[in-house]
């Protein structure tokens, strides 16, 4: 509905199939069924690890308590430090607090946006969180594990 551009977006996801299918027409069928469902499933294994590290573990508020906006943003979220590979790997959303709060500004602008947000929440003592890599999926596989655990302890049956 939203969308600035449907038909180029449309037009861009029938080229990306009809690309998909040229490659694996060439391929015989179990290789063509092998091709697709491991690009399927490594792409969502990767975005899974992107939205994950960005968002598990962190606060959850209820409803009724919930700070106001850009605090709710910043609590809620986690930004992954690194370099150029991870840039690359999350795409952007390595700035996952300052995509949060300005959604709409292009990715090249996030680390500018980066610094400022930053020194806004340490002149208002609110706590910025960022991990690299390997520390933020180990602090969301903590979180799953203590999830899944309590999950045990109450669903002994399960």
């Amino acid at each position: 509905k939203n969308m600035q551009y449907p038909t180029a977006e449309k037009i861009g996801l029938a080229l990306h199939y009809l690309g998909l299918l040229a490659i694996m027409y060439h391929m015989p069928v179990v290789n063509a069924l092998a091709y697709f469902l491991v690009g399927q499933t490594s792409c969502g294994l990767f975005l899974a690890t992107v939205f994950g590290l960005g968002h598990n573990g962190m606060a959850v508020y209820p409803a009724d308590q919930r700070p106001d906006f850009w605090k709710l943003q910043v609590s809620t979220t986690r930004n992954i430090t690194g370099n150029a590979f991870v840039d690359w790997f999350c795409g952007g959303l390595n700035y996952q607090v300052d995509h949060h709060l300005f959604p709409m500004l292009p990715r090249h602008n996030l680390p500018q946006v980066n610094t400022l947000v930053k020194s806004f929440c340490k002149e208002q003592g609110v706590t910025y969180h960022e991990a690299d890599l390997f520390s933020g999926n180990m602090e969301v596989l903590t979180h799953l594990s203590k999830v899944s655990a309590e999950f045990i302890k109450e669903f002994p049956a399960m």
